[in-house]
């Protein structure tokens, strides 16, 4: 278990001494863009009177190229408030060995901030001459201070410097209790990437058997004792697993969940049977995290006879480790009277991959019990089983219409131009209406995936002639969905049809049309059709083409204004008033404005006047185009009685006249 772990430690190693490598060589470097003087030079404006800013610079530039005789210059400056923090700066990379006791000996000399950050620098520094004086500041009054104190110790991490903080945390108070401990946790990291893990192991033991240190202490303590026992931190961790405190516990689970041997996932399995509910659920959890397989008939076990909470843990496992011989577990728990656990085991079994489970979702498609049909369904869209379309056809004639409808939306979401004949045929055969509609959903969507969905039309219309109307009118429809000029002619000859419902679909599906190559004919039978149904299911149908806020507005508002003189049915002016609402012209202004004397029209006249005027007010500043809309917005604000719409029309009418 320690290998993975002192492999890390040795490549931190490697980072670290890179890094002093290239600072070695920075330090050795001429002046650049970023050194623009000599170490001398530098030195002599830190003994001028050169600003703050000035003597910042050098401070910064000498941490790069400083030398021995930037030292006694820079100490001085430790006890600066100002340029304190920069002189730290620059003396923390030098190499040069003088400026340990130099910065040893400025401590008597420092009080507060200063004497933190040299206490840090020294830390950084990992001076181990700085210790016993650095032991002394633990028992500071300033708690920043000792603190900073108990913080540097841990980073030189002498077996001198862990002494003193072990001795220190016997009798440290509260405020200073956990820089104490962060203190003795850098000790411990230190002892082990130079290889000394004994050390660390008695830095953690002492931690976690503090009955008042912070609860991450204890946390981080019991990891720490774990990892750093090596292979012999199992039994710690099947220790920590059976502790009645949940901090030992709960660290302990998260410790499991880093290491990666198959020898932890035994330890956590043969701790699930003795443990509490609410405990096995965080094991499992931790199980479904790591992942590994040798868990699976421990984690089956709980999923078939396990308590609420853990079987339901367990369940969500199983999917998570995602191994395909879990499936028949899986497919039993889905008929679960618990909900949760049911749908727990469809979302597992849905995302475990491979054929072996495919294999046993198309056996339940098999199975007599129709929810197990239906579940088998829901499954196979899931999981995108383009395998199943053979089995999705059969399951079209199934005896139960849910079954039939489920089947009928996989196969337009799974299916290819191969089974489009397929599917027209039962469209067409069938005389159920729930049946009708699922094909012509799942036609129009197999259609709408295809490369080419145009060279669908063809097909479609060739079984328009043996369609009865229910049928003919839904193929219609799947045409308008398709559109281009093939389509549009063979919906324009069902204009024509000689039943009124098909007439109807069909002059509905041109005013749905993706173009405006329909209008025309819309606007024609809207004048001309002998049925007065066909006439005005035509005009609405053609503003409604015209509210189609996806085509360009020009040919849009000449379509309204080519229908203005159609209009006269209460719901054709509101029709015309929502289409002109959406063409945000000053032309489409004067369009609304005779609505708003209309009693039956004067609402959506007023709300069309808003829009278009919102749209035109926020698009720039013309004040030519203000003047044009005030006098409908005035209007507009006076007619409507919606509050919110009139305090809208003022709002828009102040800020037309103040253009």
């Amino acid at each position: 278990m320690n290998k993975e772990y002192f492999a890390m430690t040795r490549k931190s190693a490697a980072v670290l001494m890179g890094t002093l490598l290239a600072s070695s060589l920075l330090i050795a470097q001429n002046p650049t863009p970023l050194v623009t003087k000599s170490c001398a030079d530098l030195v002599a404006v830190l003994k001028s009177n050169a600003s703050q800013k000035e003597k910042a610079d050098a401070c910064r530039e000498l941490a790069v190229i400083g030398n021995k005789d930037a030292i006694d210059v820079l100490v001085p400056l430790l006890a600066d408030e100002k340029l304190s923090h920069m002189a730290r700066y620059a003396l923390e990379t030098m190499q040069d060995p003088a400026v340990n006791p130099a910065l040893r000996n400025a401590l008597p000399q420092l009080k507060g901030r200063q004497l933190c950050g040299t206490i840090h620098t020294l830390g950084v520094r990992r001076d181990p001459e700085a210790v016993k004086p650095l032991g002394e500041y633990l028992s500071n009054p300033d708690p920043d201070v000792a603190q900073a104190a108990a913080r540097a110790l841990g980073d030189i991490g002498t077996v001198e410097a862990q002494r003193l903080l072990m001795t220190a945390l016997r009798s440290v108070d509260d405020a200073n209790r956990l820089a104490v401990c962060e203190g003795l946790f850098r000790c411990a990291e230190n002892a082990v990437k130079s290889g000394r893990p004994r050390r660390a192991i008695r830095v953690y033991d002492a931690l976690r058997r503090q009955t008042s240190v912070p609860h991450q202490v204890k946390a981080g303590a019991v990891r720490g004792a774990i990892i750093a026992r090596g292979d012999a931190g199992l039994d710690l961790l099947r220790e920590s697993l059976q502790s009645e405190d949940y901090i030992v516990f709960a660290a302990a689970v998260r410790t499991a969940i880093e290491l990666k041997e198959s020898s932890v996932t035994t330890v956590l399995t043969d701790a699930l049977p003795k443990l509490a509910a609410d405990n096995q659920v965080v094991v499992l959890n931790a199980l479904a995290q790591r992942g590994d397989p040798a868990a699976l008939p421990a984690i089956t076990e709980i999923a078939k006879d396990g308590a609420q909470a853990p079987k339901l843990a367990a369940v969500r496992a199983l999917g998570q480790i995602g191994q395909p011989k879990t499936a028949p577990v899986l497919v039993d728990l889905m008929g679960s009277s618990d909900r949760e656990v049911s749908q727990a085991a469809r979302e597992g079994l849905a995302a475990i991959p491979g054929q072996a489970v495919d294999d046993v979702i198309l056996k339940m498609l098999a199975s007599e019990n129709p929810s197990d049909r239906l579940t088998a369904l829901q499954l196979i869209g899931r999981r995108r089983m383009q395998s199943a379309v053979p089995n999705l056809l059969k399951a079209t004639g199934d005896g139960d219409g849910r079954v039939r409808t489920a089947a009928l939306k996989r196969l337009g979401e799974l299916g290819e131009p191969a089974q489009l004949g397929d599917l027209l045929n039962f469209l067409i055969r069938t005389t159920d209406n729930a049946d009708l509609n699922a094909a012509e959903e799942s036609i129009t969507m197999l259609v709408s995936r295809a490369d080419a969905p145009q060279s669908a039309v063809g097909t479609i219309v060739a079984r328009l002639g043996a369609a009865q109307p229910q049928a003919k009118s839904a193929l219609v429809r799947v045409l308008a969905s398709v559109g281009g000029p093939d389509a549009l002619k063979a919906v324009r000859e069902a204009c024509k049809d000689s039943n009124a419902e098909v007439r109807a679909a069909a002059i509905r599906s041109l005013g749905s049309w993706k173009t405006l190559d329909a209008a025309p004919d819309l606007l024609d039978l809207a004048k001309n059709a002998s049925d007065a149904t066909d006439r005005s299911v035509a005009l609405s149908a053609y503003l409604g083409l015209a509210n189609n806020a996806e085509l360009p507005p020009e040919p849009r508002l000449s379509m309204c204004q080519q229908a203005s003189s159609l209009i006269e049915r209460v719901e054709h002016k509101k029709l015309l008033l929502a289409a002109l609402g959406s063409i945000h012209t000053t032309d489409s202004i004067s369009m609304i404005a005779p609505y708003l004397d209309d009693a039956a029209a004067k609402e959506e006249a007023s709300a069309a006047v808003v829009a278009v005027s919102e749209a035109i007010l926020r698009d720039g500043d013309d004040r030519a185009k203000a003047d044009k809309i005030l006098p409908a917005l005035r209007k507009a604000a006076e007619s409507t009685t919606n509050a919110d719409l009139g305090r809208r029309a003022r709002a828009l009418l102040r800020r037309a006249e103040s253009r």
